[in-house]
């Protein structure tokens, strides 16, 4: 429905902000890693590395958070801003 709005429109300034920087890949990767990895060498006990991993998850989700905030904050002079995601 979006889509036919903004075709009947054409005078609405719409912007996207790129889906590649928001994709779920980009922040989920690290709950791949297996215990073993080189990512997780400094942690000697699972915890450790349970934690290692966690804060990694964290970073790439507040990294992907400051890029939306960021965009949005350059793009507020839109009418419409297009967020397409990735994700399952």
């Amino acid at each position: 429905m979006q889509v036919h709005t903004s075709k009947q429109m054409p005078s609405v300034r719409s912007r996207y902000i790129d889906p590649q920087c928001i994709a779920q890949p980009n922040f989920n990767y690290t709950k791949q890693w297996s215990l073993d990895c080189n990512e997780l060498a400094a942690g000697k006990t699972v915890a450790e590395k349970e934690e290692i991993q966690n804060k990694e998850i964290r970073v790439a989700a507040l990294k992907t958070a400051a890029y939306i905030a960021l965009a949005f904050k350059y793009l507020q002079n839109n009418q419409v801003i297009w967020l397409p995601y990735n994700f399952e």
